[in-house]
């Protein structure tokens, strides 16, 4: 399979290479040189993975069909619970919102990231790819989540400020990748959308790009490694259905397509032209009609003021993906002509056949009319986009009709509780809690998390600055990310660490201020580290700037010196151009810091046993049973490693070493099969927690307020004075407990949930 340009039909290019492109040189979009045909009456007991195979294998023809499998199989393992569901009420719900970011976009935008570096590894790409996309809500999140520290691929996403929910904002905001920018822009997501599409086509930034060995792609539904993932869900629920004795064996139904910038439906026009049965699609749209008036008149007028509606994913004037359409219905001269018409003066006008499509749209009063008539009548509960698309399918009379549910409500929630009749709150969160408690509908366990989430980017620039942004942005030095770590396990002294979910980042650049290096030389922990490394190899010192972000605190027994002792050893690692062996890194890191056991989990992420002997580390790592959670309980006061090293004996008795033994053996084999009555002893101890205890202010009422807790037990972080809960994974009333009465002490507490780091320490 070969695919062209909607501009240029001669340009034949493969799968790979248009996935690396995102968008021609031309300015136009890759479309596949024919339709490949598929029936899904032969494939009605796939999975869904297996599915996806059967019918992205006929596309994407230069992948390996074992690997290509491989990549989808990892993609959507990233889904909670159900990849996909059809839902049967009244009407039939194709609820697409079930990925990391509780929207539609999940299911391309989890394996869009595995496509584009696969397809880079083997066609031998070495340099950077830049992402860069606009926003109107949803394809920023799930785009930042698909490409979430990707080596060699960076991501810039820009919406415009006013123009998303609060939710999708915090979603964006709150995103904790080395790789990612966020920007938000005064404007609409036209504005970001054509600024996006200006970029791409200009030669000049595209060259100063070359020269850093940086490339520009899309996220964007206009890169056709978008496009294509989304077919399967068409054909999935066309079996579904069949499987449900909904429809017979070749029925025609139709398909109701929330749409903004025509890529969704699109996809349902491809799996039409692939062979599925579908009667017709219908494209429903918010008050911005455009797409409605274009589809009865045939002019397409995006000469109006972009309304702000309560579903502001289709708050879209130019539909991208429409270029494709009228390529697959026309030529590509007629494409050129038309979309230059469009970028001159916003208005074009096409006479083609589209007895494919039904159309129609809804304004805001009618979309929460909608959602409330659903959840009165039907007990089901949906988002403003789906509303929309159910007003239309009421509207037109129609049966028989899937509609796409593409967004869960609680990314909507105030919109939501509004169209149900409820008062609602200037707090976000408190609007969700409120919608659950109406409904009991599950509450996404990703935006349960958001309202704990530090806002990590706070950029907020005018159109007119998204170019020098862009440069800005390329222009960046190498990142490293490394985990705190939480060591001395219970019983486990000087020998168990485990990675948790606190990062300290940086950012590093050459320099020439040499005089500065010096300095932080005699002063810096991960400068001393970085030249320890130099010195150990025996090569020659390179001068850097080092930008840290530090989320570790210091003192606290979380590992903020291991984390700064490997981000320097790592720094220079990559300025010796060595590989990046974790084994050296740790041997290097625990000869600087004495013992592993707070270094190893910090370089390999997870729960780690580690010991250094005779100049040779050794590291086994364990899985932690899911049925564990840890809470810590970070105080005030800071514990210095030299005081907690005082606190202990010079000797042990063989009793008090024989009992520790033993216990830890129980506690590593305890946190892996899950089971709770043997964690609880295991936790015992009598080598460091007894005397380190004794210097922690309010200890013992600490201990108490666990202890009444249904906690399963506690430890002392690494040398103190963090504590450590381990709290049964369905426990949802201790950390709110615990969080309460601690307030009620004389000293102050922070509480957090923390959850384990699974990939340690990396650079890109």
């Amino acid at each position: 399979m070969k695919f062209s340009s909607t501009r240029n039909s001669n340009l034949k290019i493969s799968s790979k290479e248009a996935i690396i492109k995102g968008i021609s040189d031309d300015g136009g979009l890759f479309v596949p040189e024919f339709f490949p045909e598929f029936d899904i009456m032969k494939h009605l007991d796939l999975s869904y993975t297996d599915l996806a195979l059967e019918i992205l294998s006929l596309y994407l023809t230069d992948f390996d069909k074992d690997e290509l499998l491989e990549l989808i199989e990892k993609s959507y393992r990233s889904f909670e619970d159900e990849i996909v569901k059809v839902s049967y009420h009244k009407d039939y719900y194709l609820e697409l919102f079930h990925g990391k970011t509780s929207a539609f976009k999940d299911f391309a935008l989890c394996l869009l990231p595995n496509l584009l570096s696969y397809a880079k590894r083997t066609l031998g790409i070495k340099e950077k790819t830049i992402i860069l996309t606009a926003t109107s809500g949803d394809t920023g999140k799930a785009a930042l989540e698909g490409f979430h520290n990707t080596e060699g691929i960076d991501i810039l996403v820009i919406y415009p400020t006013e123009g998303v929910s609060a939710i999708q904002k915090m979603q964006m905001d709150t995103t904790a990748s080395l790789n990612s920018k966020v920007i938000s822009i005064d404007g609409n997501f036209d504005d970001a959308q054509r600024a996006v599409k200006k970029i791409f086509n200009d030669k000049k930034i595209n060259e100063e790009l070359k020269k850093e060995n940086i490339y520009l792609s899309s996220a964007n539904s206009i890169n056709i490694g978008r496009l294509l993932p989304q077919i399967v869900y068409y054909f999935y629920s066309y079996a579904d259905l069949l499987k449900n004795n909904k429809i017979s064996s070749g029925e025609k139904i139709s398909y109701c397509v929330p749409t903004g910038n025509f890529g969704d439906i699109l996809a349902g026009y491809y799996a039409k032209k692939m062979g599925l049965p579908i009667k017709k699609l219908v494209i429903a749209s918010n008050a911005n009609n455009v797409l409605t008036d274009f589809f009865t008149s045939g002019t397409y007028d995006a000469n109006r003021a972009l309304k702000k509606t309560i579903s502001p994913s289709m708050d879209i004037l130019v539909s991208s993906n429409l270029e494709r359409l009228i390529y697959h219905k026309s030529s590509d001269d007629l494409v050129k002509e038309k979309m230059k018409e469009l970028k001159n003066s916003n208005i074009f006008s096409f006479d083609g056949d589209f007895d494919e499509f039904f159309c129609g749209y809804a304004n805001d009063e009618e979309t929460k009319k909608t959602i409330g008539k659903v959840y009165k009548e039907e007990g089901y509960l949906i988002d403003p986009h789906t509303a929309v698309a159910k007003n239309i399918v009421d509207k037109l009379g129609l049966e028989k009709t899937v509609i796409l549910s593409t967004a869960s409500p609680y990314k909507f929630s105030s919109s939501v509780l509004k169209a149900l009749g409820e008062e609602i709150s200037a707090d976000e969160f408190e609007n969700i809690n409120i919608l659950y408690e109406k409904t009991k509908v599950k509450i996404p366990s990703e935006i349960k998390k958001l309202k704990d989430k530090k806002i990590i980017h706070n950029n907020k620039i005018s159109k007119n600055e998204i170019e020098t942004e862009v440069l800005k942005f390329a222009k960046r030095g190498k990142r490293i990310s490394v985990p705190a770590s939480s060591a001395n396990l219970g019983p486990g002294f000087d020998t168990l660490g485990l990675g948790i979910g606190l990062y300290n980042t940086c950012e590093i650049n050459l320099t020439t201020d040499k005089e500065r290096f010096k300095d932080n030389l005699k002063e810096n922990l991960i400068y001393k580290a970085y030249k320890y490394a130099f010195d150990y190899y025996k090569e020659k010192i390179i001068p850097i700037e080092i930008d840290l972000d530090t989320n570790i605190p210091q003192s606290r027994g979380l590992g903020s010196s291991a984390a700064c002792i490997v981000m320097g050893i790592i720094a220079a690692f990559s300025l010796m151009q060595r590989d990046l062996n974790k084994k050296e890194i740790l041997k290097l890191a625990s000869k600087i810091e004495g013992h592993p056991d707070n270094v190893s989990p910090a370089i390999f992420g997870g729960a780690n046993a580690s010991i250094l002997a005779d100049d040779k580390v050794y590291v086994e790592k364990f899985e932690i049973s899911n049925n564990f959670k840890f809470l810590a309980i970070i105080p005030e006061f800071k514990l210095q490693t030299k005081d907690a090293r005082s606190a202990l004996p010079t000797n042990y008795c063989k009793e008090d070493a024989v009992f520790n033994i033993s216990r830890v053996s129980m506690l590593i084999l305890s946190l892996i099969s899950g089971d709770e009555e043997n964690l609880k002893i295991a936790l015992e101890d009598k080598i460091h927690q007894p005397y380190r205890y004794k210097l922690i202010p309010e200890i013992e009422k600490i201990e108490k307020i666990i202890e009444e807790s249904k906690a399963l037990g506690h430890y002392l972080s690494g040398a103190g004075s963090t504590i450590m809960v381990i709290l049964k994974s369905k426990d949802q009333s201790s950390e709110k407990e615990i969080r309460e009465k601690l307030k009620n002490l004389s000293n102050s507490y922070k509480v957090r949930a923390l959850e384990i780091d699974k990939k340690g320490a990396f650079i890109i």
